[in-house]
């Protein structure tokens, strides 16, 4: 599948182990790798870790004026940029055939299949509305950057905060963070990307049979070089039980029965991701709001200092005033004694 260069020992090993039902990093065929989600402050930031592969998303949102054909609906872009440090068996100046079938598969996963509402973004029809970005930057390629992608894609989307606005007229005013309480995006399902590595391994020499395929789950980068294709199925939630997109590359035929396999397999990941997710969302939401209180609380505590400050200042020019008055009243005794 990969144009990368791997030695046939490699080539050989994994072939193997893929025939006896293992795996070079110790899964068995349809083991996953671990998901790590880092929240940054910063809305809209979040960076995917699975297994070796690590993806940062960063979503940004701008005022742009609506085409002619949709002028009351918002526009949802997403662009994959690898960076040159993320694999270096790739040009950091030419895009590899991997990234150019992922970022396919991510429009179809994301932009396509409109999970953003973008109705919700209209500010004022046919003149001002939401342009939002959604930039996935491959940081690490351990394999299998489409499902890391398109993770960090749906976390990013859930995780920002589009702000408020008011429309005066034909005027559009825009309001801070601190200014106002910003809003998040409406999404109407959480698309998951779910791949799989296509191996057709030749029987014995001496063997009527044909070639044996073996499927794995989540492809490391090394088996990714080896692999004879790939299929990669968009699934939706557990409650929405939906396929949104197929994509199969490379040359190995795949049975029908297998594929109605594999379906079923990715819709049940789908529903694991989107409880991790969820999960995730939730703590890191615990987390801002003790940030924030906390954060109010040392404002508080400052301004309640200020003001005893102030009072400790104020008593003191009182007493001073006290003292003079009392100056004032025993020399005008004096003079009229005298």
């Amino acid at each position: 599948m990969s144009s990368s260069i791997i030695s046939k020992s490699d080539r050989a090993f994994i072939e193997q182990a893929a025939k006896e039902s293992q795996r070079v990093d110790g899964r068995r065929l349809l083991d996953h790798r671990r998901v790590r989600i880092h929240f940054h402050v910063q809305p809209g930031m979040v960076e995917v870790q699975l297994g070796t592969c690590r993806v940062l998303g960063v979503v940004s949102a701008a005022l742009v004026v609506p085409p002619a054909e949709r002028p009351a609906e918002g526009i949802v872009s997403l662009d994959l940029l690898p960076l040159p440090l993320a694999d270096s068996s790739t040009d950091a100046n030419r895009a590899s055939e991997t990234m150019k079938d992922g970022r396919a598969i991510l429009q179809r996963a994301i932009v396509k299949s409109r999970c953003v509402d973008v109705e919700s973004l209209c500010v004022i029809a046919g003149k001002a509305v939401w342009k939002v970005t959604v930039e996935l930057k491959v940081l690490e390629n351990g394999g299998n950057v489409t499902d890391c992608c398109s993770l960090a894609a749906v976390l990013s989307l859930n995780h920002f905060k589009l702000n408020e606005v008011i429309v005066d007229g034909d005027k559009v005013k825009v309001f801070a963070y601190s200014e106002r309480i910003p809003r998040s995006l409406t999404l109407h399902h959480i698309p998951m990307c779910v791949s799989f590595g296509l191996f057709l391994l030749p029987e014995k020499e001496n063997s009527s049979k044909g070639d044996t395929l073996v499927i794995i789950a989540d492809p490391s980068k090394l088996e990714e070089q080896v692999m004879h294709g790939q299929l990669v199925i968009i699934a939706g939630s557990k409650d929405r039980s939906m396929l949104y997109g197929i994509s199969k590359t490379g040359g190995a035929p795949l049975p029908p029965s297998q594929l109605q396999r594999c379906c079923e397999m990715a819709i049940d990941r789908a529903a694991e991701l989107h409880e991790v997710c969820k999960e995730a969302l939730r703590k890191n939401e615990e987390k801002t709001k003790k940030r924030d209180m906390d954060a109010l609380r040392k404002i508080k505590r400052a301004d309640v200092e200020e003001v005893e400050v102030e009072e400790e200042g104020e008593s003191k020019e009182k007493e001073e005033k006290g003292e003079e008055g009392e100056a004032e009243k025993e020399a005008k005794k004096l003079k009229t004694e005298t």
